[in-house]
């Protein structure tokens, strides 16, 4: 592997009290700290965040539409310089092909792990699986260099093209790594699991990989953007797969071993039609008592807008979220996506992601609404539940959302694009204080 060089690093902070305050003076929805990195110049997104239990939080992406990066910031949204260099940790795992990071999780001893893809010499897209020490370098007890690429099967019609859009670590020290191939034909989910070495943990599915159709068809689409573990070792999937003409929500849950859990939904898969077509979740969270929340979108009506959806332990719709366990949000005058879902300990959701400007014209603001434990919009937060915030002047994401209890805030990280060719980093604080004026708390719901 080889550490990409370091650009000029310009940090952006745009905020009404710059580092003035503290994060709890902020109003529930107000916008606070807004930092931009412009670290490449071109394509920069941080599509993942992961927080440290004293505020700092770690974000994760690719930079130049070529490399993996992570820049770490403090509480106050500074750079953390005992971090990479000067903040920002490069990592070119697939030297002059294009690798990027596309989700980060913490491990409780204070490490790392990420996931996402690896370009090869040839027209090959691999997994990408990758362990970083607290200081933001390569973990080399990772298969001795900090990195794992893992073509998913022999090449097919398809081709060998694979891709990694979640990742979660055992209790042992092994990974789980969930997103996608299309070695076979149609995308299906794929899912990997690792030693904590890196080797292929050959006792799960065929040799330590799945290649699972979740599609009502055979030639139907699907692909996994989210997984978590429960504590019994069972695994939680969530992303989308084709029912009957269009694509369907998906959360599916796998044993320990890799079969399909057939107390799940049916045989282990739920496939949920909200609009029209194209449902797609993006996100997920596990509450206390076991109900999960996907977020993603939906298109009905000619737009797409927020989707969320609550399952049972038995992954069927919870009806007591939304309607019938189903919660639609329209927040701009054209297509929205929730990308990242944040549980708060109250019992409230928030979700992050795009709103496009204006119907049939380029440009989108970052979008965050905030849910009452029953679906509900939070009334308190924002606009009626709703933010909508323009940082640059062309396509702002957020692709990532974590909370800081303690600070009473949550940042939601992603892309500032202020030129037709520049592409940054960013990271944006909200306010999100408690209230004993809240509805719908829930304690079953809250960590």
């Amino acid at each position: 592997m080889r550490i990409a060089p370091l650009p000029a690093i310009c940090l952006t902070v745009l905020a009404s009290f710059a580092f003035a305050g503290s994060a709890s003076a902020l109003a529930p929805g107000e916008d606070g700290v807004r930092v931009t990195l412009p670290i490449s110049g071109v394509s920069d997104a941080a599509r993942a965040v992961a927080m440290d239990p004293d505020g700092r939080f770690v974000m994760a992406g690719s930079a130049g539409g070529n490399y993996s990066v992570l820049a770490r910031l403090d509480r106050d949204g500074g750079l953390d310089a005992t971090f990479g260099v000067g903040g920002i940790a490069n990592h070119d795992f697939s030297v002059n092909h294009g690798d990027a990071l596309l989700a980060l999780v913490r491990l409780d001893d204070g490490r790392y792990l990420g996931c996402g893809s690896f370009d090869s010499a040839t027209t090959a897209r691999d997994f990408l699986v990758a362990r970083f020490n607290s200081d933001g370098s390569a973990d080399t007890t990772l298969d001795g260099v900090g990195h794992v690429a893992t073509p998913f099967l022999s090449p097919g019609p398809g081709g060998l093209q694979d891709q990694c859009n979640a990742v979660a670590g055992l209790p042992d020290g092994g990974i789980v790594a969930v997103g996608w191939t299309i070695a076979t034909g149609p995308s299906h989910v794929a899912v990997v699991r690792y030693t904590a070495s890196g080797a292929l943990e050959t006792t799960f599915g065929s040799g330590g990989k799945l290649d699972i159709n979740a599609a009502s068809a055979a030639n139907g689409n699907s692909e996994g953007r989210a997984v978590l573990l429960q504590p019994d070792g069972r695994i939680l999937i969530a992303g989308f797969a084709f029912g009957p003409g269009s694509s369907n929500l998906l959360v599916m849950r796998l044993n320990a071993d890799g079969t399909l859990d057939p107390t799940f939904g049916t045989g282990g898969i739920t496939r949920t039609a909200v609009g029209s077509s194209e449902d797609i979740a993006n996100a997920m969270v596990r509450q206390p008592d076991g109900r999960v929340v996907i977020a993603g979108s939906t298109y009905a009506g000619g737009q797409r807008d927020f989707a969320l959806a609550r399952y049972t332990v038995a992954g069927v719709l919870d009806p007591t979220f939304g309607t019938g366990g189903i919660v639609t949000t329209a927040v701009g005058p054209s297509d929205d996506y929730a990308y990242s879902l944040l549980l708060m300990p109250w019992g409230r959701l928030v979700a992050a992601g795009s709103a496009r400007v204006a119907t049939g014209q380029p440009g989108t603001d970052l979008a965050v609404v905030a849910y009452n434990a029953n679906g509900a919009l939070d009334g308190y937060f924002g606009d009626a539940g709703k933010r909508r915030v323009d940082v640059s002047a062309f396509d702002d994401i957020a692709y990532g959302v974590v909370g800081d209890i303690d600070g009473e805030h949550f940042w939601a990280v992603g892309t500032a694009a202020p030129g037709t060719t520049a592409q940054d980093f960013q990271a944006i604080e909200f306010g999100l204080p408690d209230t004993i004026f809240r509805d719908s708390y829930e304690v079953a719901a809250s960590p």
